[in-house]
C-alpha cells in the first residue's frame, strides 16, 4: 500500500466551491483534500456547520470516493495561542477546539497547527508560557475526541526546527501532539542541519508539507511561499533518499497557493509530477 498524496485546499482559488474542489482533488488522482481554516470570513464560517450541513459533506466525501484526511488551522495567525491579551487567546482555542470537532465529525486525522507564539509581534516568557498553557488545553481536548495534532515546522523563528518543537512537546503532557514536516520551511532556515532534524523527529512525523523554499540567508526574508519546484533550495533528492531510509509511511501534502490568473490546475498537475517522481525513484520498493 503507497502512502496516500494529499493537495492543501489553497492550492484551488478561494472562490470555487468546496464539492468542486473535491471533485477536482479526485480527478487529478489525489487521494484526499488538506482543508483550510483560515481567518477568511468564508472559511471560519465551517467551524459553525451544523449537523445536517456536515453530515452532507460527509455523504459527499463517501459517494465521491476521497477524503478530507486533514485540516490545516493557520487561522491562529490572527488569534495567537500565546498573545498577552485574554480574549484573543481563549479565542484562538476556541477556533482549534471547534477544528478538533469538525476534524472529528469529517473523519479527518491529523491537525496542522502554527508553531508560534505569537505572530508579527514581540515574542516574549510571557507569550511562550501563554502558548503552552493554550497547547495543554487544546491537546487534552484533541486527546478526549481521538484527534491528532502536529505542530509544523514554520517560517517563524519560535518553531523553525524540529529540535524547538521537541522542546515544546516535552512541555505538554499528551500523546496527541506531534510534529508536521515542512520539507521547504526547514530547509529555508539555513542554520537547520535538515537531515539531522529529520532523523531526530522521525518517529514523531505525522505528515508532511511537499514544497520547495529559499534560504532566509538570501535576503533577510527568504521566501517561504510560491517557489517553482526545482527552482529552490530544497534538496529534495537527499531528503527523499533520508525519509525512505528512516521507513517514512506517512501521507504527503502538495502545498501550492493559486494566484490570480495562473492555470491552477496545471500547476498542481506540474507539481503533483515532481512529487511522484522522487516517489517512484526512492519508494517505489
Amino acid at each position: 500500500m503507497k502512502s496516500p498524496i494529499g493537495l492543501y485546499e489553497k492550492a484551488i482559488p478561494l472562490q470555487v466551491p468546496l464539492t468542486q474542489k473535491l471533485t477536482l482533488c479526485q480527478q487529478l488522482g489525489f487521494d484526499y483534500l488538506q482543508l483550510s481554516i483560515d481567518e477568511n470570513p468564508h472559511r471560519l464560517q465551517r467551524l459553525a456547520w451544523d449537523r445536517s450541513q456536515r453530515q452532507q459533506l460527509v455523504n459527499f466525501l463517501f459517494a465521491h470516493k476521497i477524503r478530507i484526511q486533514s485540516l490545516c488551522v493557520s487561522a491562529n495567525r490572527q488569534y495567537p495561542l500565546g498573545s498577552p491579551t485574554d480574549s484573543i487567546r481563549r479565542q484562538g482555542r476556541n477556533i482549534l477546539q471547534k477544528a478538533i470537532d469538525l476534524a472529528a465529525d469529517l473523519g479527518a486525522r491529523n491537525i496542522l497547527i502554527s508553531g508560534y507564539d505569537v505572530f508579527q509581534a514581540p515574542k516574549t516568557i510571557l507569550t511562550r508560557e501563554n502558548y503552552l498553557e493554550s497547547l495543554q488545553i487544546c491537546a487534552d481536548y484533541a486527546a478526549q475526541q481521538e484527534v491528532m495534532l502536529s505542530i509544523e515546522t514554520m517560517d517563524d523563528s519560535f518553531a523553525k526546527n524540529i529540535s524547538v518543537i521537541q522542546k515544546l512537546i516535552s512541555q505538554i503532557a499528551s500523546p496527541w501532539l506531534k510534529i508536521y514536516l515542512d520539507l521547504g520551511n526547514l530547509t529555508a532556515w539555513e542554520e537547520n542541519n535538515v537531515g539531522s532534524e529529520i532523523e531526530r523527529g522521525i518517529g514523531q512525523i505525522t505528515e508532511i508539507h511537499f514544497k520547495d523554499a529559499r534560504y532566509v540567508s538570501r535576503d533577510g526574508q527568504g521566501q517561504f511561499r510560491n517557489v517553482p519546484y526545482g527552482q529552490g533550495d530544497v534538496d529534495f533528492d537527499g531528503c527523499m533518499k533520508l525519509l525512505h531510509r528512516l521507513n517514512y509511511q506517512g501521507p504527503w501534502v502538495i502545498e501550492r497557493w493559486a494566484q490570480v490568473h495562473e492555470p491552477y490546475q496545471e500547476q498542481i498537475i506540474t507539481a503533483k509530477n515532481f512529487l511522484l517522481s522522487y516517489l517512484n525513484r526512492y519508494f517505489s520498493n
